[in-house]
Order: C-alpha cells, then sequence, then structure tokens
C-alpha cells in the first residue's frame, strides 16, 4: 500500500513539473535533467516510471484518449433530434467528454495546443469514430459534400470548440461549455455570424 501511494505521489510530482515546464518551455526544449529537479525527484526514479521525455508524453497523451474512448464507448450521442429528447445532458458522451476535459484541462489544453502532438489527431479519429456511428443510412441525394469534407470540417469543428473553451480563462463550468457546444451544433454558419458583435 505505502509503495502504491509513493508511485501516485511521484507521478503526481512528475505531473506538475511537466505542465509547468510545458506552459514555460514547450515541449521541445523540456530536458529529463529539468523534470526531475522541478518534480524534486531523481533521475532513476524518473528512469523507473519512464524512459524519456517522449514515452511521458505519449503515456499523458494514451491516457486521455483511453478516458476520451471509455467515454465515448459508455455513454450515447444524441444524433436525431428524437434522441435528443430521451438524452439528458448527464448521459450525453461529449457532456462527459468536456467533464473530463475540465479536471484535465490544464495538461489538456497544453497537449492539444503542442504543434505535433499526436493528441490531436488522435481524439479527431475518437470524433470522426462517434459521427460515423451516427451516421445511420445516408441518401444518396442528399451528398452535396464529400464525405471526408464533412468528416474533416465537423471533426475539427468540434475539436476547435474544445481547444478554444480550455484556452480562456477562467475556463468556463463544463455545463456551460456543454451548453454552447450544443447550440453551436443546431445553427448554421449564417445563424453563428450573426451572434458576432
Amino acid at each position: 500500500m505505502a509503495t502504491n501511494t509513493k508511485m501516485v505521489e511521484t507521478e503526481v510530482k512528475i505531473q506538475k513539473a511537466f505542465i509547468q515546464l510545458l506552459q514555460q518551455e514547450g515541449f521541445g526544449k523540456i530536458s529529463v535533467q529539468q523534470l526531475v529537479k522541478l518534480a524534486g525527484i531523481s533521475r532513476g526514479t524518473f528512469y523507473l516510471h519512464y524512459f524519456d521525455k517522449y514515452d511521458l508524453l505519449n503515456h499523458y497523451e494514451d491516457e486521455i484518449v483511453s478516458h476520451v474512448n471509455s467515454i465515448f464507448e459508455r455513454f450515447p450521442k444524441p444524433f436525431t433530434q428524437n434522441d435528443r429528447s430521451k438524452t439528458t445532458h448527464e448521459n450525453d458522451a461529449f457532456f462527459q467528454l468536456f467533464k473530463y476535459l475540465y479536471h484535465q484541462r490544464e495538461l489538456a489544453a497544453l497537449l492539444l495546443n503542442e504543434g505535433g502532438a499526436r493528441l490531436v489527431t488522435k481524439v479527431k479519429q475518437l470524433i470522426v469514430a462517434v459521427l460515423r456511428q451516427g451516421a445511420g443510412e445516408s441518401v444518396e441525394q442528399s451528398k452535396q459534400v464529400p464525405s471526408d469534407y464533412a468528416q474533416e470540417i465537423v471533426s475539427q469543428g468540434v475539436l476547435d470548440i474544445i481547444v478554444y473553451w480550455l484556452n480562456q480563462l477562467p475556463v468556463l463550468p463544463p455545463e456551460d461549455a456543454y451548453r454552447i457546444f450544443r447550440q453551436t451544433r443546431m445553427l448554421t454558419p449564417e445563424e453563428l455570424t450573426r451572434q458576432i458583435k
């Protein structure tokens, strides 16, 4: 039990140091030496947990992707107007996503902002998979936009709202961000444009 507690404490120290250095330096300039010094641990302790800073980055990205994937598997996404009436925000996949990201807001925002981060690609792939699940039977004549363009526009739009939300200070509570997200999904670009002052 004591070993587990010590490992969790070490993980917390490493994550706090990683977040602080990512904010100050950017991933490219972070070194293991800086991480261990700021975390107050030895290099040996760090290497018991991770091979290098890239392994650490991969760990955090994989952890977020795993949680997002789990949310999308466990909770429904309302796809049609009828489904919306049956789905409360508490059991909606996107509301749960906003709740999770709010609790991980510092790390998630930093990783999503990192230019070369794989996290953006992975999260977009999950969003696309969810969108495909809800697409149902497509009516051929209504396809005015090629599927790959539609997929990119919708998935990037969802990701842009999330990144914008996480970068605001203060970060809105997940209930408010989710409400805005839902409203934007129901408005056309023209209607959204009329909201700009």
